[in-house]
């Protein structure tokens, strides 16, 4: 482990008791940051070959700047970038073949820090307070080496671990608890860990679809989206998507898709409505409904749907080439009716697009 610029973190850390939300409560820069608004596309590049990178784009100037990262730093980013969490000034990113996480200020890229201790095979990041959570799937061989890492954010040095689950995944926060998606690592699994920020306890197990995906909070209730097990499973199950109610922590309501070879990804809210995709194909849904029979439209030119977001009323898609070789694109879609409005060339298998 080692850090930096402490002036700022120390900033950083006056900031924590005041800010909740990661996406609107980040100071604007007094001058024009190189990267104050616009896009961030992040590339995993290919296993074994150090070549993860970033891309910033600005919609309005129709920029792309690419290796932003290694440009800035003067090293290189790593082996396999899995995931990127914005919080205030910072961008977090998940590095999961290097076993490290680079942290960096999200308006120039500089690098605040680097975490490279305490980690094996990291995926996703959440930061509640002045903590940073990060899922691991340990030795893929073992089932039950999986765990979350804890950090102290202000300084970046290691508080402890959390033994979970196998196979955790993506994770949100709401309040002071942390929900985390176990869809298995290299098995499958189909449990919602419940995890007390506080204590850095799992204090409840909530058995969902199999293989949760994707998580979001509407009002008082945690949406889930499970995928199923896929056609080489054991077993091929269907999707579903189970409503977890936040005051008591129970299943109060699931859907099951009416085919075991149905599974759907990606699960997002915009406005009063719900998205999820299957496949390239993007199906609108009003939470509590029926689930929706047919899509509203499909997004052909995709060659793979890797990264999938919504924002100000686009949907952003990262798609690598379909035999995961070479440089990929951004694809950016008309959410209302699905037409495509820009495409701009990414790096190396590009899967997260994230927003300043």
């Amino acid at each position: 482990m080692n850090y930096k610029h402490l002036l700022l973190l120390f900033f950083i850390a006056l900031l924590f008791n005041s800010c909740e939300n990661d996406d609107c409560c980040a100071p604007v820069p007094e001058t024009d940051a190189q990267f104050q608004s616009g896009i961030f596309v992040l590339n995993e590049g290919n296993f074994g070959s150090a070549n993860a990178s970033v891309n910033f784009i600005n919609e309005e100037n129709e920029e792309n700047s690419a290796q932003i990262f290694n440009n800035i730093n003067g090293f290189d980013l790593g082996d396999t970038a899995q995931s990127m969490e914005m919080h205030d000034v910072l961008a977090i990113i998940v590095v999961n073949v290097s076993n490290k996480i680079e942290i960096v200020n999200r308006f120039t890229f500089e690098s605040l820090g680097t975490i490279n201790t305490n980690l094996m095979n990291p995926r996703f990041a959440e930061v509640i307070g002045d903590k940073l959570f990060v899922t691991n799937w340990g030795d893929g061989g073992n089932p039950d080496d999986d765990f979350v890492a804890v950090f102290n954010l202000v300084n970046f040095s290691f508080i402890e671990t959390i033994p979970v689950a196998e196979g955790p995944e993506n994770l949100i926060s709401v309040n002071n608890a942390l929900y985390v998606a176990h869809k298995g690592g290299f098995s499958f699994n189909n449990i919602v860990s419940v995890i007390d920020s506080e204590s850095n306890v799992v204090v409840k197990e909530i058995e969902v679809g199999d293989v949760p995906n994707s998580m979001v909070v509407q009002g008082n209730d945690l949406w889930v989206l499970a995928s199923g097990k896929p056609s080489y499973a054991d077993v091929e199950t269907a999707g579903e998507l189970s409503r977890i109610e936040l005051a008591t922590n129970e299943v109060v309501e699931f859907s099951e898709f009416p085919e075991s070879s149905i599974h759907p990804e990606n699960l997002q809210l915009s406005g009063n409505s719900a998205y999820f995709t299957i496949g390239k194909s993007v199906y609108q849904y009003d939470l509590g409904e029926e689930l929706p029979e047919s899509a509203e439209y499909s997004l052909d030119e995709v060659a793979v749907l890797y990264g999938f977001e919504i924002h100000d009323n686009k949907i952003y898609v990262a798609s690598p080439r379909a035999d995961f070789t070479g440089d990929g694109d951004l694809y950016i879609y008309d959410l209302g009716d699905g037409s495509l409005l820009d495409q701009y060339s990414a790096g190396i298998n590009p899967n997260g697009i994230y927003f300043n």
